[in-house]
């Protein structure tokens, strides 16, 4: 069931941002100009035809084009591609559908059990300056702990949409309720009666709100009790362009970028690269990020940030949890950071639903290495906490203090947008979730 209701706020933030002359992700209109232009080629008269004898010649021969020749990534036989890697894997791995897990990322819950073995991780600021993850699992049979687990935010469901993966939660925010009925995603809720029992509670590391689990086990029998596809869909493509095993991405020429610090205030993560395996170590809560399953730290080897402008639902009232708000959809900048430097890359999601799009500056899809992402998502409102460098001492605001000033009056404006029109779109969005809850018989995916 696909979403209709961010049009008419679409709308006016269109008119916002041609207002105030933003180009952070918005293309001019030109719609009027070429209206102009019609309008006054047809209004002049065409020439009177003349007809002129021109003597036959022979026609010139054109030499026919040779056929474009593409090339292809030599795979190994009896291997594929992974869609989430990039990496060559077995024909069952590879054509498994990818799980994504939310992840609960306070300080009481970290370390968290199986983040070793995500090959997709999504962070982003939620309620309380608190980020929570969604990590994304390719095979990890092995595991009989993934967590601890916590509520969805509607944006995490944007991001992770062209994966085409399952969806594990336990419990969500109630704007994400018309997202998670709908049949554009598959979800497996900790707090739906029939598959409750496949979640558990476990204190080993972390007790209260911070002890809910699944394992391999029962992610299998939560998808047969909801009878979901185990596989991709046959037109199932990429969300990422990689390059072929054994190449590189150096970002030659980038910004330095050995030393990453998103800017996030409440776990202040740090990324720091390593040359030597080319990896990105990741600190959080001043130590280092680990896995509770076996003490490995965490680490990447792609690091991509979207700039994005948020808001607060019900901003004006004091009866409802002050829940974020993202604009998955916009479009914007931000940067692609690899092997220890940074390039500025642009973005494009051109619907709730579809892929992300990365492209490069000169307007070249993004290729991005092989192996481990994680993709963080920068408020503009705080763009400049958001630092870079060759090592810690030396790290700078990743963009210039005119840029970080346009992201900010960017943000502001769409803010001023969106809350002029919240009412109708929360309005809205309450008769989709309606509409499907009815259209699945009266029974919500999960709730009760």
């Amino acid at each position: 069931m696909k979403k209709r209701f961010r049009l008419p706020i679409a709308v006016a933030l269109s008119a916002v941002m041609m207002l105030s002359g933003c180009t952070l992700g918005h293309k001019a209109d030109t719609t009027q100009e070429e209206s102009v232009v019609e309008s006054v080629v047809s209004e002049v008269e065409e020439p009177e035809s003349v007809v002129e004898s021109v003597p036959e010649s022979e026609p010139e021969s054109v030499p026919e084009a040779e056929p474009e020749v593409v090339e292809t990534e030599p795979i190994p036989e009896g291997m594929v591609k992974s869609t989430i890697t990039g990496e060559y894997v077995t024909p069952e791995v590879g054509q498994t559908r990818a799980v994504s897990f939310m992840i609960d990322n306070s300080k009481a819950a970290d370390p968290q059990s199986g983040l070793s073995r995500a090959k997709i991780i999504y962070e982003a600021p939620v309620e309380g300056s608190y980020t929570r993850m969604c990590a994304t699992f390719e095979e990890f049979s092995d595991l009989p702990r993934i967590g601890p687990l916590r509520s969805c935010r509607d944006y995490f469901l944007s991001l992770t949409a062209g994966l085409d993966r399952l969806f594990v939660h336990y419990g969500q925010a109630a704007y994400a309720l018309p997202y998670l009925e709908s049949d554009d995603v598959d979800n497996l809720s900790g707090l739906l009666g029939s598959t409750y029992g496949c979640f558990y509670r476990d204190s080993t590391f972390h007790t209260g709100e911070h002890s809910a689990y699944i394992g391999y086990e029962g992610v299998q029998k939560a998808i047969d009790i909801r009878g979901y596809r185990r596989t991709y869909n046959e037109d199932h493509q990429p969300m990422y362009k990689f390059a072929w095993v054994g190449d590189e991405i150096t970002n030659e020429g980038g910004q330095d970028a050995a030393y990453v610090e998103p800017g996030y205030f409440y776990n202040t993560p740090t990324f720091t690269y390593n040359p030597d395996d080319k990896h990105y170590y990741r600190n959080q809560f001043g130590r280092a990020h680990v896995d509770a399953e076996n003490g490995q730290q965490l680490w990447t080897d792609n690091i991509i940030l979207e700039y994005q402008n948020y808001d607060i639902y019900q901003r004006l009232t004091i009866d409802h949890p002050v829940y974020l708000h993202f604009d998955t959809t916009a479009g914007g900048r931000g940067k692609y950071i690899t092997r220890g430097k940074a390039i500025d890359i642009r973005w494009e999601r051109p619907s709730f639903w579809e892929p992300v799009k990365y492209y490069d500056m000169d307007g070249n899809e993004l290729t991005i290495n092989t192996g481990i992402t994680w993709v963080l998502l920068i408020q503009n409102e705080f763009l400049g906490k958001c630092l870079i460098g060759a090592d810690q001492a030396s790290a700078t605001c990743i963009e210039n203090e005119e840029f970080v000033a346009n992201a900010e009056q960017y943000n502001a404006d769409w803010k001023a947008a969106y809350e002029n029109n919240e009412p109708n779109y929360l309005h809205i969005m309450a008769e989709e979730r309606d509409q499907a809850v009815a259209s699945h018989g009266g029974q919500s995916k999960v709730e009760g």
